[in-house]
């Protein structure tokens, strides 16, 4: 009898270890031939069986019952919400392993350089991480910069132009935070051994007038010259975008410059009030920072845009000089 019992019990352990090994060799054992990438979305909370079941149907695990043991196997595990590119075999186990690490598909969101946090707002909610409205009211309060910039009177300025990698399950709030944290590696970067009378506040503003008067990358050191020697010569800057800017505050904007606009007395106004704005027009982006801490050594105190419109310019130290290009400029745009 015992000696039945043993054999019994030895039968059991054997195939149970023979199972135990089969199991094991299946939950490791890659599965999957995809001609193109698949994209599957781990909702957080779905029921284990839902999920395993769409996995089985989409064809990236053989067996739903076998996802479903990988994931009784590691019961303590947090699974990541978001996009899962699948594009080459994988294991339930390994596929359990990505869920667990969050190695979710990330989409790239680009922001240019010279956008308002207006512009920017749009493209966030072009993209879905946020509603334009709700980014709007991010970017309007200063205060994850204030410890930087106590005098921010919002975030314009401080929306980094780059390009963003974010799963599709990303807030407004991440992207934000993200913004910020490159702006202050870039800023922290293009300030390093140099020295100037302008604060950070100044100087970002004094950034986002150069970005957006900048057609031709390489003019803009000696763009931020000739505001540097207007500003020792107590002289109006007379920037024509600082005048756009103030309008698009204040929700007047008609699509170009009126004369009636430069004489608009809104306080973003240049050609009316000395000195810099009271902040940025703009978002800048690095070599824009470079250029208002850095500018080129030129006794420059005017620009105008050159014939031909590839988005450069005629710098001038005299107002003979200058008026000589704008009579080139008028010209050309009335010639045929």
């Amino acid at each position: 009898m015992f000696r039945f019992i043993r054999a019994s019990l030895a039968v059991v352990l054997v195939a149970a270890a023979v199972a135990g090994v089969y199991l094991y060799a299946e939950l490791n054992r890659p599965y999957g031939d995809f001609p193109e990438p698949l994209v599957f979305e781990y909702v957080r909370g779905a029921p284990g069986k839902q999920t395993a079941a769409a996995l089985e149907e989409l064809g990236i695990v053989r067996s739903r019952w076998l996802f479903l043991a990988a994931r009784a196997l590691r019961p303590g595990i947090l699974l990541m919400a978001g996009e899962y590119r699948f594009s080459a075999a994988d294991s339930p186990v390994g596929i359990l392993s990505r869920f667990a690490a969050g190695d979710v598909l990330l989409r790239q969101l680009t922001i240019p350089e010279g956008l308002t946090r207006f512009e920017v707002s749009s493209l966030v909610a072009e993209a879905g991480y946020a509603g334009e409205d709700e980014f709007l009211e991010l970017t309007a309060d200063p205060t994850p910069i204030q410890d930087l910039v106590p005098e921010a009177k919002s975030l314009e300025g401080f929306l980094f132009p780059e390009t963003y990698s974010l799963a599709r399950t990303a807030t407004g709030e991440q992207l934000l935070a993200a913004m910020l944290a490159n702006f202050r590696q870039a800023f922290e970067a293009a300030s390093q051994g140099v020295e100037t009378d302008l604060s950070l506040y100044e100087t970002l503003t004094l950034a986002s007038l150069i970005e957006k008067e900048s057609g031709v990358p390489s003019e803009r050191p000696l763009i931020s010259a000739v505001f540097h020697n207007r500003l020792r010569r107590s002289m109006r800057l007379q920037c024509d975008p600082t005048i756009i800017y103030g309008l698009l505050v204040e929700d007047r904007y008609r699509g170009a410059i009126h004369a009636s606009d430069i004489e608009d007395p809104h306080p973003y106004n240049t050609y009316v009030h000395a000195g810099l704005p009271p902040g940025p027009i703009a978002n800048p982006g690095a070599e824009s920072l470079r250029a208002a801490l850095s500018p080129a050594d030129s006794d420059y105190i005017f620009f105008v845009a050159n014939t031909g419109g590839a988005g450069d310019h005629s710098f001038s130290s005299t107002l003979r000089e200058h008026n000589q290009a704008v009579v080139r400029l008028r010209a050309s745009r009335n010639t045929p």
